[in-house]
């Protein structure tokens, strides 16, 4: 694992009144609450918020082998919030140790927060394959981190299986239902459209998917489609901020 930041660094990045708020894009986001392994902050004015690692200023630790004794006896929430702050803990020698521990032991929602380091910590193949079953047992609309670390492994096998995803999601009954923030079933596709593109697919193999997804009865999905799409596409424009 890197060495923790100083506090010095971490007031030069988040400001001087790190940790108790951290200044974001020039908005000051106060401290909403602490984990055992993050800390959250969000500014209800701006409706803008952060959630940082603990493992990045040392005031959170832990081994391979103390995962493995708690991980059972942890809430589900203390789950998630070692999944989404362990990205810290990369350069950690033991950390692909956890990683395969909770592929054993954890659910969809743990292996999605964890998706991009399984891609990038395990070997490619191993990686692959454990992606590949943790996306055939998450529920529709849950898979976009899974289906963006299946196209970062860069397996001969990848595009064959993010397509095969689209065609599910495209056949999914609640694709087009409209929603009061977001369509997930639709995001996944729209992410899964820019997954195969990265992969080398050409654009024009989903131009007709795209220009659905960017027509959806969910005001959400018109700006997510237009947000992850809209480089690959020219008639397709990117939101403004104020839209986003």
């Amino acid at each position: 694992m890197p060495p923790p930041r100083s506090p010095e660094a971490l007031k030069k990045q988040f400001g001087e009144e790190y940790p108790q708020a951290i200044v974001l894009d020039g908005f000051r986001l106060p401290l909403t609450s602490e984990g055992r392994f993050s800390r959250r902050f969000y500014s209800q004015e701006k409706k803008t918020g952060a959630e940082i690692s603990r493992f990045m200023d040392g005031t959170a630790a832990i081994t391979a082998v103390e995962l493995k004794r708690e991980w059972l006896k942890w809430s589900q929430n203390t789950r998630l919030d070692f999944c989404i702050a362990s990205k810290w803990l990369e350069e950690q020698t033991d950390f692909p140790d956890m990683l395969r521990y909770i592929i054993r032991n954890g659910g969809p929602q743990d292996w999605s927060a964890m998706a991009l380091s399984i891609a990038s910590q395990l070997p490619s193949e191993e990686a692959f394959r454990v992606l590949v079953e943790a996306l055939d047992k998450t529920e529709p609309g849950q898979g976009s981190n899974i289906g963006q670390a299946i196209a970062k492994t860069k397996h001969v096998d990848a595009e064959d299986t993010l397509r095969k995803q689209l065609a599910s999601l495209w056949t999914h009954p609640k694709l087009w239902d409209d929603d009061d923030f977001l369509n997930w079933i639709a995001f996944d596709a729209t992410t899964c459209i820019g997954h195969l593109i990265e992969l080398g697919a050409p654009p024009s193999d989903f131009e007709a998917q795209v220009r659905k997804l960017s027509e959806h009865a969910c005001s959400g999905n018109h700006r997510s489609c237009c947000t992850f799409l809209s480089k690959h596409y020219s008639w397709l424009k990117k939101p403004s901020t104020e839209e986003a």
